[in-house]
């Protein structure tokens, strides 16, 4: 294959051999050569090339990773009745429209009934930005009263039904679940939290399309904000529609990488420990320069917006507290260890501090009856680590892949209604994690909250709420180490640093394109930084 030069006005290595640059040689999908045009051309003297001028006044960086994400469902929810606050981006560039009262959800769900032969289903709903009340039966039996309606909460830690999609699924005042809400008559609501959805969610047809279309739908959205490696981290690994997934990203029509993980908090509930180790040990096996395999994911809590995520004292400020520690100590201990013991990753969804506390210790006692060199075992969201649990961390060489883009959407929530001023200004700790050495990335969580990187690093270095208001100063960090965190760091918590996460002569060329510097405009300026394409493997992706 032919080298190919491209140039830049400004291209940002991350490399610090070669921070800076203005041309970037391809050959057979990997970086050739960095530098100036001039001594690119120099390197090249003896080689047959092309260049490709039409990136020579924009600005290049590496190509952004976001290293907690859930592309398959990002395409699989664009089949169901978007139901949030705010305008929501869809593949094509279109906006689907936020709804700003629960009449309007109403409305939208029922204007789109006709489109669903069972359940009618949604997702994004919060009760943050409805004043605080949930989606509730009779709300939802305005939809309909013949068909089921359900409706997953944006945070994916709750879920809403009507009256006769809890009668399809034999739901009732004698059903004795945890998360099942009732009424003081003991008569569920229609709201189920955590483990409980799955009372009215099984029987619910979320992939409403063909799954290989599905997953270049997610792949789109990831393209146009300038993605060149995704994940999907909290897969069903198995079945019709994961191997569509899987043929899908593996193809060179795809616009980006892809890290995946196995949900094995769910697969322990359905399979032996044999078999989900001999499971997970065949899909290691099988991964690709594509499609590659991830750490293992569990799940200690819920969410923190949804009172579900479990909090040390004093605990929530309003005193509505669901909390639900999923796994404690000895569990953890307990399921974890065969797999460090084995080199497999392991990822732990953690958003409240006593879930977090509680995953450091699991992880400390592993460690020390276990230790292992370079393990990389990531907290996510690592949404109210304490200063104690930080140190604690870095001890431990824990890695932190922090939810930044929760500061924007529901700061003024934790500051507010949940926690309170003192400990929300603690919130997605960058600085503290990067001042004790821990080695971090900042992610959306998508579909949760939009894929956006430049929005992320936004977050992450302004620390800006919705109302305008600056929380905790103290953590905020600077566009250099934003940038580092998307790009370098995820590629490091995805175990993918050697051939990802920034431009030097050997790693894959993938980068994004700009048309400006997040380095050098002013930080209120990152997120409106437009994104004109990405390289991956060398080629320009997209139409």
């Amino acid at each position: 294959m032919s080298i190919v030069i491209y140039r830049a006005r400004e291209i940002v290595t991350l490399d610090k051999s070669c921070p800076i640059a203005t041309a970037i040689a391809v050959k057979d999908e990997r970086i050739f050569s960095v530098g100036t045009f001039e001594d690119v051309l120099e390197n090249l003297s003896n080689d047959s090339f092309e260049v490709d001028n039409r990136y020579e006044n924009l600005v290049i960086v590496p190509g952004f990773i976001e290293a907690h994400g859930h592309v398959f469902s990002e395409g699989m929810l664009t089949g169901l009745v978007w139901t949030g606050r705010d305008d929501r981006l869809r593949p094509d560039g279109t906006m689907s429209k936020g709804s700003a009262t629960i009449d309007e959800v109403v409305e939208r769900l029922k204007s789109s009934a006709g489109n669903y032969e069972g359940a009618i289903a949604g997702y994004g709903f919060d009760p943050v930005f409805f004043d605080g009340r949930a989606l509730l039966r009779h709300d939802l039996d305005k939809v309909s009263t013949n068909k089921g309606v359900v409706v997953m909460n944006a945070s994916g830690h709750l879920a809403y039904a009507n009256s006769k999609q809890m009668e399809i699924c034999g739901v009732d005042e004698n059903t004795d679940v945890p998360g099942v809400m009732k009424d003081t008559n003991g008569i569920p609501t229609g709201e189920f939290h955590e483990e409980a959805m799955s009372l009215v969610l099984d029987r619910v047809k979320m992939v409403t399309g063909d799954p290989a279309q599905l997953a270049l739908a997610g792949g789109e959205l990831l393209r146009r904000v300038g993605v060149t490696t995704g994940s999907d981290i909290s897969m069903v690994t198995a079945g019709p529609a994961f191997e569509a997934f899987k043929a899908t990203v593996s193809s060179d029509d795809f616009p980006a990488r892809v890290t995946y993980s196995p949900k094995i908090t769910d697969m322990t509930r359905r399979m032996s420990e044999d078999e989900v180790f001999a499971i997970v040990s065949k899909l290691k096996s099988e991964s690709n320069e594509r499609f590659t395999f991830g750490p293992l994911k569990w799940v200690s809590d819920g969410s923190i917006q949804g009172f579900t995520g479990k909090l040390n004292w004093p605990g929530y400020c309003g005193g509505d507290d669901h909390g639900q520690l999923l796994l404690d100590e000895d569990t953890l201990i307990k399921q974890l260890t065969p797999y460090h013991n084995a080199g497999f990753q392991i990822a732990v969804h953690t958003n409240g501090d006593e879930a977090i506390d509680t995953v450091i210790g699991a992880f400390e006692k592993i460690l020390n009856t276990s230790p292992r060199y370079d393990h990389r075992h990531r907290l996510e969201h690592f949404q109210m680590a304490s200063p104690a649990a930080i140190k604690k961390m870095a001890a431990l060489n824990l890695c932190a892949n922090i939810f930044s883009n929760h500061i924007y959407y529901w700061g003024d929530t934790h500051r507010t209604k949940t926690m309170g001023p003192d400990k929300a200004r603690r919130m997605d700790a960058a600085a503290s994690a990067i001042e004790a050495g821990i080695q971090i990335s900042i992610h959306s969580d998508h579909p949760v909250t939009p894929v956006n990187p430049l929005f992320t690093m936004w977050c992450a270095v302004n620390r800006v709420t919705r109302s305008g208001f600056v929380l905790g100063p103290a953590e905020r960090i600077s566009p250099l180490q934003a940038l580092t965190a998307m790009t370098i760091g995820s590629a490091y918590l995805m175990n993918r640093d050697d051939m990802l996460g920034s431009l030097e002569v050997g790693k894959w060329a993938d980068f994004t394109v700009l048309a400006e510097n997040p380095l050098s405009v002013a930080p209120m300026a990152i997120k409106d930084i437009e994104v004109v394409g990405t390289v991956v493997g060398g080629k320009p992706t997209g139409k």
